[in-house]
């Protein structure tokens, strides 16, 4: 009995030893390969089922906007067709914050590995984090006679009288006084624009009935446009690279290098590894804006690479010829993006916020700027090794280009000036779920190799244990065997 149970232990011993031999040499060969399939499977947007599709679909982490309104203090002080002989003062309202929601609506796969969709997003006043009141009241330019005046400046001077003579019948302020929730998502009326659709002029295409600066845009399906992105299935370094915006594969607002769309939404990255630099396209601009490796960040244990802007950014030329066509129709100093034609005709230009790192002449020129790089700077840090977003700190300023128009008397006597309106910053941090699992797929290559050379030992060591005791209970049961002549004997 006690012979059985020795050879049953030792049966049990061997079979386990070969058994953890056998898995830890199939881990230390052929996790690699496993755990590529598992982190390409899971960081791809192949299927609805993948943990990233999941995440996409609707943004897990807390985001916030920001939003900086300019009061224009000293707007009394400047009348209509007259001389301007002081500078334009304003005070920084705000900020005015809302926690922002983006979900995916109308979700196709495509048979080239890319996946279209439109994204909604959703706004929610959050007051209790806000400085201020969305009844405060801002005085700024009239946006609507800055964009009918833009979209006439290189019209004849028969238009552009009649232009100015609907302006004076219809009395149409220079300088106009709203509510913060006018200004942003409720949108005011205007008499002037409703007689802009009732006539439906040729060269006047307002396509808003209402102004605001995010009006028509909380829950939309479609303001953003429609975008495809390869999913990363069959390669996962193109994970999330935006393949066409409204159905074309460049945005139609510039020429050449300009109106590439480059780069990512923002949300969904590939692996960076080493990439100097990453782009995000922006609906808001019509173009893609290029940052640049600087510096790292670390939450959660996980450390990530920053990517922030550079002079590079906003230039239009000036500095680097290539980005010439960023300008088009009219060449300024450093630091402004043109998106009037992004922006239905609005005299609209793109910049940081208090003009940082732009040319000085822009801060020169108004009053109340106080560009500040720890609260106006534009930057992501995100990890390299999964592309998983760590930080996000984007900050953008919409400023109103006023000019001489002839022929209109409201624009008869402005300087050439870059009028400050709005500055937005939006905000996230990634949660710590987020960083456990990011940090499950970092260690999953090294975790599973590691665990086969554990097995492997162990049972190594398990197997030279049973071989030992074989052999040591082998000879002692030779040695205690009796000879056959001592056999014999002991029988007489």
């Amino acid at each position: 009995m006690g012979c059985c149970s020795q050879k049953t232990q030792k049966v049990i011993v061997f079979c386990t030893s070969i058994f953890l031999i056998i898995i830890g040499l199939i881990l230390i060969f052929s996790w690699q390969d496993i755990s590529s399939y598992i982190t390409r499977t899971e960081l791809s947007l192949k299927n609805e089922n993948t943990q990233q599709f999941q995440f996409w679909k609707e943004a897990p982490i807390p985001i916030y906007l920001e939003i900086h309104l300019f009061n224009w203090t000293n707007a009394a002080d400047f009348k209509e067709g007259k001389p301007w002989t002081t500078k334009p003062e304003f005070t920084e309202f705000g900020p005015y914050i809302f926690r922002e929601i983006h979900t995916r609506a109308n979700i196709e796969f495509n048979d080239n590995n890319t996946v279209s969709f439109n994204t909604i997003r959703t706004w929610h006043f959050v007051p209790e984090k806000t400085r201020g009141s969305l009844d405060d009241n801002v005085t700024t330019l009239n946006p609507i006679a800055m964009t009918v005046g833009n979209l006439m400046k290189h019209k004849s001077i028969l238009l552009r009288r009649g232009v100015n003579t609907l302006f004076k019948e219809k009395k149409v302020p220079f300088i106009v006084t709203k509510t913060v929730r006018e200004f942003l998502f409720d949108g005011y009326n205007d008499t002037f624009l409703d007689l802009l659709h009732k006539l439906d002029l040729k060269d006047i295409k307002i396509p808003f009935d209402k102004f605001g600066w995010f009006y028509s845009r909380n829950g939309s399906v479609f303001y953003d446009g429609k975008f495809t992105i390869n999913t990363g299935a069959d390669d996962l370094s193109k994970l999330g690279i935006i393949t066409r915006w409204n159905q074309s594969p460049r945005s139609h607002t510039y020429a050449g290098y300009c109106g590439l769309i480059n780069g990512t939404t923002g949300e969904v990255w590939y692996p960076l590894k080493k990439s100097k630099s990453i782009s995000i396209f922006l609906p808001d601009t019509c173009s893609s804006l290029t940052l640049e490796m600087n510096g790292s960040y670390s939450a959660f244990g996980l450390e990530g690479n920053i990517y922030a802007q550079t002079n590079r950014l906003f230039d239009n030329g000036t500095k680097y010829l290539d980005m010439d066509c960023f300008s088009p129709g009219v060449h300024l100093p450093t630091g402004v993006r043109n998106i009037s034609e992004c922006k239905f005709g609005a005299p609209a230009f793109m910049s940081m916020p208090h003009f940082y790192m732009a040319d000085p002449s822009y801060r020169k020129a108004v009053k109340g700027m106080y560009p500040d790089p720890s609260r106006h700077s534009f930057y992501l840090a995100l990890e390299p090794n999964t592309g998983l977003p760590l930080k996000i700190d984007g900050n953008l300023q919409v400023n109103l280009y006023l000019e001489n128009i002839s022929g209109i008397d409201m624009f008869q006597h402005v300087p050439r000036i870059m009028m400050p309106a709005v500055w937005f910053r939006q905000q996230a941090s990634i949660t710590g779920y987020l960083a456990l699992l990011g940090k499950l797929l970092i260690v999953l290559p090294k975790a599973g190799t590691l665990a086969g050379y554990v097995l492997l030992g162990i049972g190594s060591l398990l197997l030279l244990i049973g071989l030992f005791i074989t052999l040591r209970n082998g000879s002692k049961d030779a040695k205690e065997e009796p000879t056959t002549i001592e056999y014999y004997k002991n029988l007489g």
